[in-house]
């Protein structure tokens, strides 16, 4: 099974895709999708929603995650988030997939083993448990990864229960 994890935001949105074979899994892509500032809000979140899907097909991923709101303090920065966040999901649910949604500090968990751990440390983890010679960057496809690989380890154990 490929599952899709995002990493959204409105100026760089980070995509990764990982293959997963029962206790296995590997790295499949990673990249961004990045809107340029100038452009209307609208151009933006339809550019975000258009390439998720695309990476979707492209890359064939079967189900998707993304990392849930967090509160900010502040308010600009939470709306922005929060419009990115929107278009990623529709371009998953466009595309066909259920979506799971993840919260930063549980991503965290997951992968580096803390919940408060720095970019770098949540990339380094990524690169070991992929097997990968460098990090993944930028850190948005790093996180992006991050969150596929929180939702395989969530679905394993759901299974297991």
């Amino acid at each position: 099974m490929r599952i899709i994890g995002i990493d959204p935001g409105l100026n760089t949105t980070g995509i990764g895709v990982i293959e997963v074979d029962g206790d296995r899994c590997r790295h499949v892509h990673h990249g961004v999708a990045r809107t340029r500032p100038d452009a209307s809000i609208a151009a933006r979140l339809m550019a975000l929603k258009d390439a998720v899907r695309a990476a979707v097909v492209e890359w064939q991923a079967e189900t998707g995650a993304i990392e849930s709101s967090f509160v900010s303090v502040n308010a600009r920065s939470a709306l922005a988030l929060g419009h990115a966040r929107a278009a990623a999901i529709l371009g998953l649910a466009e595309a066909g997939l259920a979506v799971h949604e993840y919260a930063p500090n549980l991503v965290k968990q997951t992968v580096a083993g803390y919940g408060h751990g720095d970019k770098a440390q949540v990339a380094e983890m990524v690169r070991l448990q992929l097997a990968l010679q460098r990090a993944p960057t930028p850190s948005d496809a790093a996180d992006a990864l991050a969150i596929a690989i929180t939702h395989w380890a969530h679905e394993r154990l759901a299974v297991r229960l």
